[in-house]
């Protein structure tokens, strides 16, 4: 939970809030790992005297403060004090299933930092909603325990968030199905994705051309052409994710020979560009020693390379070598 946490936020310095604090664990942790303080948030006054003893056998007491209330009036006590938190863990008993009701009393208070992070632990089966400006960044399940961590935006990052790019950029000479289900599968990470043809205008040895490759793709993508996006460009990948507002390279991964070029790729272009990031995706089982160079060589030779690449693909190889 907390390594999510610090990938997120900053705990060194921060205001933690811990509702529904029990004994204290998650804000004795934050505080453990650099927070500079802690309200701890627990009704239960009997529950209230052992979190206290477990401050005072921590060190911790000095930057914690407990509030003996209910979450809900708690929030009204900090709000009228001007108090507001960087991050928020809330860990209510599962039976309560009150994941959905504390982000509602969250976003509707005025405690909330303008970068907070909010950590919810909950049932596994409980889903949790969003409301106003918490925007549900991360969910996980371990066991009977679900995690989902919130984050605060502002209206305009919202609006930023709803199109997370990616380039997917390859020779792509031809398309094959193993390119097609890196696309697909990556759609459920990112919201919209360009497939680009990378070519170099003065070297280009490609048995397609440039345009007949962005036609090939287009048409095999065409179910999905409301989120990818086929385009072709010359020089830097990273410049020419800048000029399209991608966050993101995606790179598939078949074996480990192409682990050890790409990373080399990813750590350049991590050199010239730092806010663009390489999202590596492992080849499905069925085109893991799917490649293009071998799907022409063995299609020039009249092997059988159907199911491997889009049909059209097929029918657009075996006329070049007929004509060869």
């Amino acid at each position: 939970m907390f390594s999510m946490i610090e990938s997120r936020v900053a705990l060194t310095g921060a205001s933690v809030l811990d509702l529904y604090a029990g004994s204290g664990a998650l804000g004795i942790e934050a505080l453990s790992r650099g927070a500079a303080s802690c309200t701890f948030v627990e009704r239960d006054r009997d529950v209230c005297r052992v979190l206290r003893a477990n401050l005072t056998a921590c060190g911790f007491e000095p930057a914690a403060e407990i509030l003996a209330c209910p979450a809900s009036a708690a929030l009204g006590i900090l709000a009228e004090r001007g108090r507001t938190f960087d991050v928020v863990l809330a860990d209510a008993p599962y039976k309560v299933r009150a994941a959905s009701e504390i982000v509602a009393a969250l976003e509707g208070s005025s405690v909330l930092a303008p970068d907070c992070l909010v950590a919810i632990e909950h049932s596994h089966d409980e889903t949790v909603a969003e409301a106003g400006h918490l925007r549900l960044t991360r969910g996980r399940r371990y066991g009977n325990t679900g995690l989902s961590l919130l984050s605060l935006v502002t209206p305009r990052e919202s609006a930023a968030a709803v199109t997370r790019k990616a380039v997917y950029a390859g020779s792509f000479d031809p398309i094959t199905n193993g390119h097609l289900d890196i696309v697909k599968r990556a759609l459920c990470s990112f919201d919209q994705i360009i497939v680009a043809v990378a070519f170099n205008a003065s070297k280009d040895t490609a048995l397609f051309s440039v345009e007949e490759r962005v036609e090939m793709i287009r048409d095999a993508l065409a179910d999905v052409a409301d989120r990818v996006f086929v385009d072709a460009f010359d020089g830097l990948l990273v410049e020419y994710c800048e000029r399209n507002g991608a966050c993101a390279v995606i790179r598939g991964l078949r074996a480990v020979t192409d682990f050890e070029y790409e990373f080399q790729m990813a750590m350049m272009n991590r050199h010239l560009n730092p806010r663009v990031e390489t999202f590596f995706m492992t080849a499905s089982e069925s085109y893991l020693y799917t490649a293009s160079r071998l799907i022409k060589e063995v299609s020039r030779l009249g092997g059988d390379v159907s199911g491997l690449i889009p049909p059209d693909v097929e029918r657009r190889l075996q006329k070049k070598f007929a004509s060869s």
